[in-house]
């Protein structure tokens, strides 16, 4: 089996890098952002973990650690809020999916933006706010409150929903935690390190404001602002200025209203969060010492699971010198044009004058009048940029440069505004997101104890030309995970075809195998098939095999089982992809 890691097996030269003492035990989940892809994706992960069982107890249900952002967010809070009212993963699923499928929640929301009565309690009108009614009215109607009720025990324990905040420019944070020893708590856990709402404040959030928050990605939306968009009939200690922290610990002054917006301008993953979470069950007390790994890490294994495709598409710069009709104009062109029409104007008026046809007369007015019209519009143009930037107070030192893009062909003009605008939003919204997301990456990768954690459930992972280089990568892989086969792979493609959005157009949803379903089940095989390569790759890889030789045969056996349960269900995902989204979609209809 080819090693993994090209470092030396001495023990004492690895530090903390070493298998798990319990694999499996306890576990953490990221949920990234992507639209309702990412949304349905997630969706099939989880009812996919909820299905397999380590020890008697499903993988979904050992899960300590929840962190979401922007649209996996969506069937975070849910998922939350269903076992906090004794539902299931299967009611969970049931809510999402009639959401997503059944809600024209675009149409609905721009139909409450157009209503003047919606707007009458002071929130600003806003397409954000829109979206967080329809939410509130169409999907989740519950506040942060219920998500820190101890009345109903959960299995998760640390749970994390992200947003980005306008004050600081720094992650902001809507979390639920077991409290640490109160000799342990520096610091309230909603907001960030600087800006710290109060727990009591914060339940009276309710999660479809917090759902907008996290989802409110740029372009798309404008900042939802805190507290002035959050609060509501009955939320009396919203509405209370005075119990808002004015400072930061360090002395920096919190200027409210606070912009909010999308958790993936800053961590994509939800990774942040989750380490954070684990260092604070480090630190739990004694008494929730049962409820974490006594190991390196106090979680086993996680899964970060991941829509966004770790490259993007190049930057392809227009070279096309013409644009129809005027591309080979200038501003001059359009002097010469322009007094060419005055004349034609002119001439045609003076012409209706002397001709006696009714008809002839109304035609060559019209005409006449256009044209003037026309050479006005062209002889103000024709001043070029130079001209029509004067009266804004430029420098000359300026209007002297700008007189050289005067002379350009339009042409030109439109390649220099296009390629400069195209590259810009593509620096904005892909080059500096996927930077955050290799700084995200960083922090568990570059940490030895979290790398025989992690396992990346990327919607990517079974595309043809990754399934290609891991033949050529990882040959030692067994045949099975090697050749996923036509269907597969085929699915994974459709699913990757879904752009980032929060709707399902009519067309996506028709038919069998619907966009819908196919993402769904991409969420359900890809975590199969990673699982299945976390125990080939790391638990069962020749590089640990003192780690592995040390587990109990409760333990290998354990391990066995679960690879060959994940096996079987690999092989039937192989010779139909959509067999477990379509038992789930029957049971749901029952």
């Amino acid at each position: 089996m080819e090693n993994q890691f090209n470092v030396s097996k001495n023990s004492k030269e690895r530090g903390s890098n070493h298998l798990p003492k319990s694999p499996f035990e306890n576990i953490a989940i990221s949920l990234s952002g992507g639209g309702y892809r990412a949304t349905s994706f997630h969706l099939g992960t989880m009812s996919y973990l909820s299905s397999k069982t380590w020890l008697g107890i499903s993988l979904l249900e050992r899960t300590r650690i929840l962190s979401t952002v922007s649209a996996g967010t969506f069937v975070g809070i849910k998922y939350v809020t269903t076992l906090k009212k004794g539902g299931t993963i299967k009611d969970c699923y049931k809510s999402v999916y009639d959401f997503m499928s059944h809600c024209d929640l675009v149409t609905e929301a721009l139909q409450y933006l157009s209503k003047d009565e919606n707007w009458l309690e002071g929130k600003q009108r806003s397409l954000i706010n829109s979206f967080a009614a329809i939410y509130y009215e169409k999907f989740e109607s519950e506040t942060f409150n219920l998500i820190w009720d101890e009345k109903i025990n959960i299995h998760l324990k640390e749970i994390c929903f992200s947003a980005t905040e306008f004050n600081f420019a720094l992650p902001f944070y809507f979390t639920k935690t077991e409290k640490p020893s109160s000799t342990q708590i520096h610091h309230e856990y909603i907001g960030n390190k600087k800006i710290h709402i109060p727990i009591d404040v914060a339940k009276e959030i309710r999660l479809s404001d917090i759902i907008a928050s996290s989802s409110c990605f740029p372009f798309g939306f404008e900042p939802i602002n805190f507290p002035d968009d959050f609060v509501y009939s009955g939320a009396v200690k919203l509405m209370d200025d005075t119990l808002l922290p004015r400072h930061a610990h360090e002395g920096d002054q919190i200027h409210y209203p606070i912009g909010l917006m999308d958790g993936s301008i800053d961590d994509n993953q939800g990774i942040d969060a989750v380490v954070l979470a684990e260092e604070r069950m480090r630190q739990y007390s004694p008494e929730l010492k049962d409820i974490r790994s006594h190991d390196h890490k106090a979680v086993d294994l996680y899964i970060v699971s991941d829509v966004s495709p770790p490259t993007m598409e190049s930057f392809i710069r227009s070279t096309n010198n013409k644009i129809p009709y005027i591309g080979n104009w200038n501003f001059g062109s359009l002097q010469n044009f322009g007094l060419c029409s005055a004349i034609i104007g002119v001439f045609s008026i003076l012409l209706a004058s002397y001709t006696s046809s009714k008809v002839s007369i109304i035609v060559l007015s019209i005409f006449g009048t256009v044209s003037l019209m026309l050479a006005l519009v062209l002889l103000i143009f024709s001043k070029g940029i130079t001209g029509l930037t004067k009266r804004f107070g430029v420098s000359d030192y300026e209007l002297n440069r700008i007189l050289h893009f005067d002379k350009l062909k339009f042409g030109t003009l439109y390649n220099l505004f296009i390629n400069r605008s195209r590259s810009g939003m593509k620096l904005v919204s892909e080059v500096f997101i996927k930077q955050m997301k290799w700084f995200s990456l960083e922090r568990i990768y570059s940490d030895s104890a979290w790398k025989p954690r992690v396992v990346m459930n990327a919607a990517r992972k079974l595309i043809d030309h990754e399934v290609i280089k891991r033949r050529k990568k990882h040959h030692y892989l067994h045949n099975e995970l090697l050749e996923p086969g036509e269907k597969i792979i085929l699915a994974t493609s459709k699913a990757n075809t879904k752009l980032t959005t929060l709707w399902f157009t009519d067309e996506e949803l028709a038919g069998k195998d619907n966009m819908l379903d196919t993402l769904i089940a991409c969420g359900q095989f890809t975590i199969c098939f990673n699982l299945l390569e976390y125990i080939e790759r790391t638990i069962k890889n020749e590089y640990y095999e003192t780690d592995y030789n040390r587990y109990d045969q409760t333990t290998k056996t354990a391990i066995e089982d679960l690879q060959a349960s994940l096996m079987a269900d690999w092989i039937k995902f192989k010779e139909d992809p959509y067999w477990m989204v379509n038992e789930w979609n029957t049971k749901s209809e029952l």
